[in-house]
This record gives structure tokens, C-alpha cells and sequence, in this order.
């Protein structure tokens, strides 16, 4: 698979996630009776499918921007790439098991992926600063857009950092996508 087609499956896979996660936002903040998304309920099955798919599609957004920008920064963003897929994989195993053994088992593992995420992120919001294949503002945003979400889920109303992380992930992704629409620069001619 071409670097460009990487570039753009993860850009599909930004908006996508960005979607599912404004979709999981509405659904939060304008549920009827907060007890259907507590665990036991049908639509807390549902709704946690729906965590674990933005999770994923995450992920691969994150692969996309890493073919784009792999070429560019060095170890800092090689470990921010890989810290933010092994967050995600710790995230998305945490829900299964809260979803299949007990609610309470994932708290611990989902804590810890948080926290991955966020270094994650913000070692690769940095190599991509440094990399300065993509916009300064785009670099700034994902240094600060994981942290700000787990804030708001901390502080906000409920399904507000869920909103916060869909919208983000869908400009990310349109970026992203424009980007490897882009025609790769000519090597100047040599006469």
C-alpha cells in the first residue's frame, strides 16, 4: 500500500471515529434517564461497541498521520506513535473486559491507557511540531486535543468531552485527507 493510500485511510479513519465519537456525545448528553448507560443496561452494550469502534478508528487514523510524518521526526515521534497504539489497545481491552467479566475490572487498565494516550499524544504533538510536515496549528492541536477531552469528561456536562474529541477528529481527518490529496512537490529542475 502507497504512503498516499495510508494517508488517507487514516484520514478516513479520523473523520469516521469523529463520527462515532459525536454520535456516543449526543447520545450521552441527551439521554432521557442517565441509567440507560450504566452498566447492565442494553444500551450500555451498545454504547460501549461504539467506545471500542472510535477506539479503534482512532488507531488508524494515527497510522495514516504516522505514514505521512514518519520520514520527518525521530524518536520522540516514533515513541508517540507506538505509546498512543499500545494506549488504545490497553483502552479497548479494558472495555471488553468491563463489558465481559465485571464494570469495575476495567477501571484500573483504563486509567492507565488514559494516561498513555495523553503522553502519547503530547511526545507526538511535539515530533510533529519538530517534523513541520503539517500545520503549526495542527501539531498544537494534537499535543492539547486528549488532554482538554479528559478534562471536560472530568468537569463538563455528560457527553461534552465525547463532542469535544468527534469534532477535533473530524478536522484532524479533513486536514489529514486534503493533505494527501496534495500533489507531491516537483524536485526543482536542474539546467
Amino acid at each position: 500500500m502507497t504512503t498516499s493510500n495510508l494517508v488517507r485511510w487514516g484520514a478516513s479513519g479520523f473523520v469516521l471515529g469523529g463520527v462515532v465519537w459525536l454520535v456516543m456525545g449526543l447520545v450521552s448528553a441527551f439521554a432521557v434517564n442517565p441509567m440507560l448507560l450504566m452498566p447492565g443496561s442494553v444500551l450500555f452494550y451498545y454504547y460501549a461497541a461504539l467506545g471500542a469502534l472510535a477506539r479503534l478508528l482512532l488507531g488508524v487514523g494515527m497510522v495514516g498521520l504516522h505514514a505521512l510524518q514518519k520520514g520527518s521526526y525521530a524518536r520522540i515521534g516514533r515513541a508517540g506513535f507506538y505509546a498512543v497504539l499500545v494506549a488504545i489497545a490497553v483502552l479497548i481491552l479494558s472495555l471488553l473486559a468491563a463489558l465481559a467479566v465485571s464494570p469495575t475490572l476495567g477501571g484500573l487498565e483504563s486509567l492507565v491507557g488514559q494516561l498513555l494516550l495523553i503522553v502519547g499524544f503530547v511526545l507526538y504533538g511535539v515530533a510533529s511540531l519538530q517534523a513541520r510536515v503539517l500545520p503549526r496549528w495542527y501539531a498544537m492541536v494534537l499535543l492539547a486535543f486528549v488532554l482538554i477531552s479528559a478534562l471536560l469528561a472530568a468537569l463538563a456536562p455528560p457527553g461534552s468531552s465525547n463532542i469535544w474529541m468527534g469534532a477535533v477528529l473530524l478536522v484532524l481527518g479533513l486536514v489529514l485527507w486534503r493533505r494527501s490529496e496534495a500533489p507531491a512537490e516537483q524536485p526543482p529542475r536542474v539546467r
